[in-house]
């Protein structure tokens, strides 16, 4: 008999990515760069990678990497852009939505196209990043 020990929950972080671009080139080459990203990480993946601790990169992985020159860009990176979260872009601003709390690989391909990022819940903070009414008393331990 196995017993399987593991955390799950339903709270889902919410989080929204914020990419300001100094142009409008930086910024459509980040949402290009995530929608290539998106591609490969859906053509590799695979419903059985969580048994796997593998954790090294596929060679077809790890040639689209290295063609895209996200040389620091890991496993883990590319398999969260498989999962649900979306990008849109107005003009030099990228924003990604995501309730994953693993956003390593969003933020490498801002930074890597010279973005200052701005990180936050949409529990606490609206679209605009004004702190929403009520989030100061959370009961659940959020930092004031």
């Amino acid at each position: 008999m196995k017993i399987w020990n593991g955390y799950g929950s339903e709270h889902s972080m919410d989080l929204v990515l914020i990419g300001r671009f100094q142009t409008v080139t930086g910024a459509k080459a980040a949402e290009e760069r995530m929608e290539a990203l998106r591609a490969l990480a859906e053509a590799t993946w695979s419903d059985d990678d969580w048994r796997s601790h593998d954790e090294r990169l596929p060679r077809e992985v790890g040639e689209a990497l290295q063609q895209m020159k996200l040389y620091d860009m890991g496993r883990s990176d590319v398999d969260n852009y498989a999962l649900d979260y979306g990008v849109t872009r107005e003009a030099e601003t990228v924003r990604v939505w995501t309730d994953e709390s693993d956003v390593q690989g969003f933020l490498k391909v801002l930074l890597h196209h010279g973005a200052k990022v701005e990180v936050f819940s949409r529990h606490d903070w609206d679209e605009e990043a004004n702190q929403r009414s009520g989030a100061n008393n959370r009961s659940d331990g959020g930092a004031d």
